[in-house]
């Protein structure tokens, strides 16, 4: 399934340029894909990271009943509960 692309310009160093010039001719793939190949590598790596990261296990711990908790904050915090 072919996606949209979309056409930038960047500007690289010469040891950048030469570095993929010779990625291009041994892997015989065009500039553009080998960059579009190294992007999706890091972005990948960094989402798994993000995956790992312990802050993600906090995510859904906290069930409610609806009420506005967050809106109404101080309503829930300071006042006085009601005996059971």
């Amino acid at each position: 399934m072919e996606t949209s692309k979309h056409r930038t310009q960047i500007s690289l160093e010469d040891w950048q340029y030469e570095a993929l010039l010779e990625m291009s001719k041994k892997t015989k793939k065009s500039l553009s894909g080998i960059i579009r190949d190294l992007i999706a590598e890091k972005l990948s790596r960094q989402a798994v990271r993000a995956e790992k990261d312990s802050l993600w296990g906090i995510i859904g711990l906290g069930a409610g009943d609806g009420s506005p908790v967050a809106r109404e904050h101080d309503k829930f915090l300071y006042a006085k509960r009601k005996k059971k």
